[in-house]
């Protein structure tokens, strides 16, 4: 409550401010007044490990117990253009209150600038008892020279920074040292931002004061001195990539089309591809086939996350390309024990998931986190994208989809893994449809937006399902519809053999 003749008062922790100024804390029992604090004792801080000389330099006060003889409040000068307008008191342990002249909307000093010395660098710290630390870890170190540093006088706010503009501009290097939390994070930025020609520290402890008890000085002081401006997040220069840049080019894991190996080169950690098709098309056959070839002819680990499909028939498709037969077909020609050798040769090289417990990215995404960290997965498979999000309106869906595609492509550079989406398409507007061998276009996938931005390759499967010649009819053309590493496109045709279940280019002697 604010009164009429200025004066105030807290209703929770009893503070009152009088109408001249003058102030106390209702809680503790001995009440000192502003003139009553330069008659208290200096003393060690000994709880904090600052030294008497410290406080002396500083001017910090202890009030003690009366009858117990121990300290119960510190003081702390805050000063206006150098002179003394009230104290910041810390009732132990950790009870904050001022004593003095009310110092709201005024331009205070920084804590300790009045007795600040002429040395070409000056530190400021974000806390007072981080000023005492600091000051006594580098006086120990330099006894000839007493350092300047100064504090902020309210935590991680940069209001100091502009009411005392000509006073940073005296001295030729600033340092700042934030607490290492999310607040000193924050004041950081904040402070490159008004000042871009500020150091900043690193440190190892939450603050300073707390390196100092830790018995941390030596490595404090290194701190001081590794001082650097601020590096934006994400910002790097030529030296740090250099060895990465002048690494000579070297071609990723291959697909099991040779013709799609020339085309992307291959397969790398960080990327990913989208493969689009319509209805029936042939996309769950990439999957199976990629699926072969990684775990059997590259020896990788593969997850495959088929929201459509029941992990047993998965591995049964998977198990087929080992053996060359269709082990899903009830009337397929394999015995059982050829299907239990099929299932056998899958191994623990596919790691799978029940997409029915749930289809929401959210879930989806620690599944895949856990299958490249834990599980050693190179490639993940997600198919079909659009079930991420069924029962969304249109809006809604695109959102998610945007989401998904920047979050995984953050992912696998993260990781390093390569992430492959089976993705629909949306209907043509003019010409054959897709199942007619309509032509896919990378507008049409289902997202379309989203995936352009986020991922290297667009690949559209075209197949005329309806063509007389039954093997047209099970040949498909490959297109690559974008690429972002290299800017190639082309297109190959992949046969499907509909008795060994083998989805690949056809050889010379087929065509």
């Amino acid at each position: 409550m604010r009164f009429e003749d200025g004066g105030g008062y807290c209703s929770r922790c009893k503070y009152t401010e009088g109408a001249t100024g003058a102030s106390y804390n209702g809680d503790v029992d001995t009440m000192t007044q502003f003139n009553d604090v330069k008659d208290l004792p200096i003393k060690a801080l000994k709880d904090r490990g600052i030294d008497q000389d410290v406080c002396q330099h500083y001017g910090v006060h202890t009030e003690f117990d009366e009858r117990s003889g121990k300290p119960v409040a510190y003081y702390y000068p805050f000063t206006i253009d150098g002179n003394i307008t009230c104290y910041k008191k810390r009732t132990l342990p950790k009870e904050f209150s001022a004593v003095g002249e009310s110092i709201k909307g005024r331009c205070v000093d920084f804590i300790g600038q009045s007795v600040a010395g002429s040395n070409k660098k000056l530190l400021i710290t974000e806390g007072q008892d981080d000023m005492l630390a600091a000051f006594q870890m580098l006086w120990r170190s330099y006894p000839k020279l007493k350092p300047s540093v100064v504090s902020l006088p309210n935590g991680a706010n940069i209001k100091a920074f502009a009411d005392n503009k000509d006073f940073i501009a005296k001295f030729s290097e600033v340092i700042f040292c934030p607490d290492n939390d999310d607040a000193g994070a924050k004041v950081v930025k904040d402070i490159a931002a008004l000042h871009p020609g500020v150091k900043f520290m690193s440190i190892s402890e939450k603050d300073g004061n707390d390196m100092l008890l830790k018995g941390k000085g030596r490595e404090f002081i290194n701190a001081f001195f590794k001082a650097a401006p601020f590096t934006p997040a994400g910002f790097v220069t030529v030296a740090d990539v250099f060895d990465e840049a002048t690494a000579m080019p070297r071609a990723g894991r291959p697909w099991p089309w040779p013709s799609l190996n020339k085309l992307t080169y291959g397969r790398r950690d960080g990327e990913g591809t989208y493969f689009g098709a319509g209805v029936k098309m042939g996309k769950s056959e990439v999957v199976n086939q990629i699926a072969h070839y990684d775990t059997q002819v590259l020896g990788d680990k593969i997850a495959l996350f088929k929201l459509e499909e029941k992990p047993a028939m998965t591995v049964r498709k998977v198990a087929g390309k080992i053996a060359h037969k269709q082990f899903h077909i009830p009337d397929g020609d394999f015995t059982q024990q050829e299907l239990i050798d099929g299932v056998k040769a899958v191994g623990d090289r596919v790691i799978l998931y029940d997409s029915y417990g749930s289809t929401a990215w959210d879930d989806l995404k620690v599944a895949i986190r856990h299958s490249v960290v834990v599980e050693g997965v190179k490639t993940v498979i997600i198919d079909p994208l659009t079930r991420l999000t069924t029962g969304m309106d249109s809006a809604s869906s695109n959102t998610e989809l945007e989401r998904v595609a920047d979050e995984i492509s953050k992912m696998a550079k993260d990781l390093g893994f390569h992430y492959i989406f089976l993705c629909h398409l949306k209907a043509p507007q003019t010409g054959k449809p897709h199942e007619n061998g309509g032509k896919v276009r990378s507008n049409q996938f289902t997202g379309s937006r989203a995936m352009m931005r986020a991922c290297y390759f667009m690949i559209g499967i075209e197949r005329d399902k309806t063509c007389e010649d039954e093997v047209r009819r099970n040949t498909s053309s490959f297109v690559l519809l974008e690429d972002r590493a290299f800017g190639n496109v082309g297109s190959f045709d992949v046969y499907y053999n509909r008795e060994t279940g083998d989805y690949l280019e056809p050889s010379q002697e087929f065509i």
